[in-house]
């Protein structure tokens, strides 16, 4: 279950990520089979199992009291380019695949199988960048 973020997410706040998204095919999702903290992105793209562009719009930033928060969209009908394994432990990974970087990372809580070819729905997830305690 490992979750992670790019120091330049960390530095500067999701609207990096919305940025970077803003160029077209720049930002990618990716639904992974096997996931560990600090991955490269080289693993991340050999562990893909379908992936998605992501656009600006797909990114949307909010307030939840005084915390931030980014909501990512889902991303529906995704043919699954790759099978995942018998017992995956997926996780939904952001990267930017301009600079070859793995930018933010959660974990996928069905953790379904996933055949080669099979249709793929990735579920609308969310980071959120809280006030210091």
């Amino acid at each position: 279950m490992a979750k992670w973020a790019h120091a330049n997410v960390l530095d500067q706040g999701p609207q990096y990520l919305i940025t970077l998204a803003g160029t077209p095919s720049r930002v990618k999702q990716h639904l992974v089979k096997a996931y560990a903290a600090g991955d490269s992105y080289a693993t991340v793209v050999a562990n893909s199992v379908a992936n998605a562009d992501m656009e600006a719009a797909n990114l949307v930033l909010s307030s939840v009291g005084s915390n931030r928060k980014l909501t990512v969209a889902a991303k529906n009908s995704l043919t699954a380019t790759a099978a995942s394994g018998a017992n995956p432990d997926l996780h939904q990974v952001l990267v930017d695949s301009t600079g070859s970087v793995v930018l933010l990372v959660t974990d996928e809580t069905a953790n379904e199988a996933v055949a080669l070819a099979e249709t793929v729905n990735l579920p609308s997830w969310s980071y959120t960048v809280s006030q210091p305690a």
